[in-house]
């Protein structure tokens, strides 16, 4: 009972200020997403505008035509439209066994074209205009230019049956939608270790006080207040994309995990933060936190720099990236086991801390602090 009276009594405080906090931590966060997901799909495709592609090319006939088309795609001619590069491609272009002896027997063989990530339509179907026309003059230079032999090409050209077989891709709003969640975190997390701090300085020796509980059982009140408080907002944040039909539209279960690991990160860090560090160092904390998702770019970009991978929500949000993608997280169980194991290591230190810190105060005939 006391639980539910202190957890409806905190909540209803915070619930006063609703209207700013639905602003800050949910509308704010929202409209940013949408503008930075608009603008990384308009840069990556601009209908005005031929963006060069990095392709991968996998050559598994490794013949003298095949090599051929290999050149054809490296030449300076294409340097504008290809870039090959093996390690981060867009494109993987791939030349099965038999290309060679296809192409001189007139018969049917595919080049794949595998689409790996999302935008750079016009490029890609630039490309596969100018392989098009590359594999219908080849054809006719073998058959001898004779009609038969140009309208058995029409039914057996490569081009033509060339797939473009695009991969499960995150939209640009669905990776701003996932990304921008870290940036929302840090705030939460920022803005709860800047409160914790006001109420030590001010009011919390009054609160308990006034309250049948020990410090302890306020270290457990409170945590429990901020966790449901956490869950509500990043819960409001995700299901207006989810409703909207925008992002977070897979699977309900894995979600909701995702939802409570967020929460639970949000109090483990800042309740530990309040009992390790004071006011001064503890600020300073909860200032580094904040900044580390801005800092690290993954927030605002969807990919970000080296430093992203020191931010906490990075690893929410690459988590969150993966369900977009599979609709579950069990090929990342890693990091979902990171995201839940730490904060909940944190809470239990702080809970020893406190204990310890009881007892030694005891032991010195202090005043009882409960």
């Amino acid at each position: 009972m006391k639980l539910l009276y202190f957890t409806k009594t905190t909540l209803k405080g915070m619930v006063s200020t609703g209207v700013v906090t639905i602003l800050y931590f949910v509308l704010f966060p929202v409209l940013l997403a949408g503008f930075m997901g608009f603008l990384q799909n308009t840069l990556h495709d601009n209908p005005l505008k031929l963006n060069d592609v990095k392709v991968k090319i996998i050559d598994n006939d490794n013949s003298n035509m095949s090599k051929a088309l290999v050149d054809l795609l490296k030449s300076e001619d294409m340097k504008e439209l290809v870039e090959i590069n093996d390690e981060k491609p867009v494109l993987e272009i791939t030349i099965p066994k038999g290309y060679e002896e296809s192409i001189v027997s007139l018969q049917k063989n595919e080049i794949k074209i595998n689409k790996l990530e999302d935008g750079f339509n016009n490029s890609t179907n630039t490309l596969k205009i100018i392989l098009d026309k590359y594999h219908k003059n080849l054809y006719v230079s073998i058959a001898g230019g004779s009609n038969e032999s140009l309208e058995e090409i029409s039914n057996n050209t490569i081009v033509e049956t060339t797939n473009i077989n695009t991969s499960k891709t995150s939209s640009s709003y669905e990776v701003m939608a996932a990304s921008m969640i870290g940036f929302v975190i840090s705030m939460l997390i920022f803005s709860q270790i800047q409160a914790s701090y006001t109420d030590i300085s001010m009011n919390v020796d009054r609160r308990i006080i006034s309250t049948p509980i020990s410090k302890i059982e306020f270290f457990y009140y409170d945590t429990f207040v901020s966790f449901i408080y956490s869950l509500i907002i990043i819960g409001a944040y995700i299901f207006f994309f989810r409703i909207a039909g925008i992002s977070f539209t897979g699977p309900l279960i894995p979600l909701i995990v995702l939802l409570l690991a967020s929460a639970l990160m949000i109090v483990g860090i800042s309740k530990s933060v309040l009992t390790f560090f004071g006011a001064k160092y503890g600020k300073l904390i909860g200032a580094l936190i904040f900044s580390l998702p801005i800092i690290g770019m993954e927030a605002f970009t969807g990919e970000g720099n080296a430093l992203k991978v020191l931010a906490p929500t990075h690893y929410i949000s690459k988590l969150l990236n993966i369900y977009n993608l599979e609709g579950s997280i069990s090929s990342n169980i890693s990091d979902l086991s990171l995201v839940i194991l730490i904060p909940i290591g944190l809470l239990i230190l702080a809970t020893i801390k406190m204990v310890i810190s009881r007892k030694i105060a005891l032991s010195k005939g202090g005043k009882k602090c409960d």
